[in-house]
């Protein structure tokens, strides 16, 4: 009896033992499990909070850099910072902001914690040294001109041509697929490249070599030379683009079209070609590039608006091209990547860098 009695002390005392061991390991898990996790929550807030600080900078700044809103001191930042949060309190520890590139970092807020810091409740009843946890977030926006752009028209346009066509109720232009001779400044002269066709390249157009041919696209890079495509003819892979922005345009949707601008020319004919010197944004409202050739009716598409602007602009037949409306457009397209520099005719690119 007295020796049950002994085995059973022991085996209390040993549960006595495993239980607390059981007990540190319970809480190492809910450390673990709650304050890490708790943790990963608050980087992620923080992280939301920063991008959208960043991209919200960087958008204003792009418009325009003198606008009071570009600055470090920005209320832009601690707004959004908080408004990312799920508490409504978030830290901005600094704002950054270079000729085309805004960083914003945050950290966390949170009563009764240290600054920039979370209370981590499990881990300090391990260690008391872990009663809190400093947590940051950092993102880089950059915005400008975009670097690449894989265009869905390939149809190129003078930088001269672009700033010397006339405008037309409600700056409507009439951008044509070659330029025209220096001496009918009625129409749209393109002083730069002038030649006695009044074409960009002797014997060629604006079109751009397709990428494949039977497409609507071509990948351009600012600073590099394209070859032309030559020939006045509306391109067969471009047939449903028009269809598709026609459609649009009819149910009263907006068209916005990115198009490559060049600023030199070389070579003639097939072997010539054009320097990329940046992208423009135009509002689509029509088209005219309809002729004997390809007579299809989708390529004559003009409204009201559109038709006054041809004849207004005494423009003739074989003049072929878009009827629109420049204007200041910051885009995030998945096509392009923002290439730095200056703004080249309101095309820019907004994106986070890293």
């Amino acid at each position: 009896m007295k020796f049950e009695q002994k085995m059973s002390s022991k085996e209390d005392g040993i549960s006595s033992v495993l239980v607390a061991i059981m007990l540190v390991v319970l809480l190492g898990f809910a450390a673990i499990s709650i304050d890490v996790g708790k943790l990963y929550w608050e980087k992620a807030q923080l992280q939301n909070g920063a991008d959208t600080s960043a991209l919200s900078i960087a958008a204003i700044c792009a418009k325009d850099f003198a606008d009071p809103l570009c600055v470090p001191e920005s209320t832009v930042a601690q707004l959004l910072a908080n408004r990312n949060a799920n508490d409504v309190a978030s830290t901005v520890e600094s704002v950054s902001i270079l000729s085309n590139e805004v960083t914003v970092t945050t950290a966390a807020s949170e009563e009764g914690a240290p600054a920039n810091s979370i209370s981590t409740w499990f881990a300090k009843i391990l260690d008391p040294t872990f009663a809190s946890s400093e947590v940051r977030a950092s993102a880089t926006a950059i915005w400008g001109p975009p670097k690449f752009l894989g265009t869905k028209f390939p149809l190129a346009f003078s930088q001269c041509e672009i700033d010397s066509s006339p405008t037309f109720d409600g700056n409507l232009q009439f951008l044509m697929s070659h330029g025209v001779d220096d001496k009918d400044s009625k129409k749209n002269p393109d002083a730069c490249h002038s030649t006695s066709s009044g074409h960009e390249i002797p014997g060629g157009f604006g079109w751009l070599t397709q990428e494949p041919l039977d497409s609507c696209s071509v990948d351009t890079i600012i600073g590099e030379w394209e070859f032309t495509d030559v020939g006045n003819d509306f391109k067969d892979g471009c047939m449903l683009t028009l269809s598709k922005w026609k459609d649009m345009l009819e149910a009263g949707e907006t068209v916005i079209a990115f198009l490559p601008v060049f600023d030199d020319v070389r070579g003639t004919g097939a072997g010539g070609e054009f320097k990329i010197y940046s992208y423009a944004a135009i509002e689509i409202h029509g088209w005219h590039f309809k002729n004997d050739k390809k007579p299809e009716a989708v390529l004559d598409y003009q409204p009201p608006a559109v038709a006054k602007v041809i004849k207004d602009g005494d423009y003739k037949n074989s003049d072929l091209g878009f009827v629109g409306r420049f204007i200041r457009y910051v885009f995030d397209d998945e096509d392009a990547s923002g290439g730095g520099g200056t703004d080249h005719y309101g095309a820019g690119v907004v994106r986070l860098s890293n």
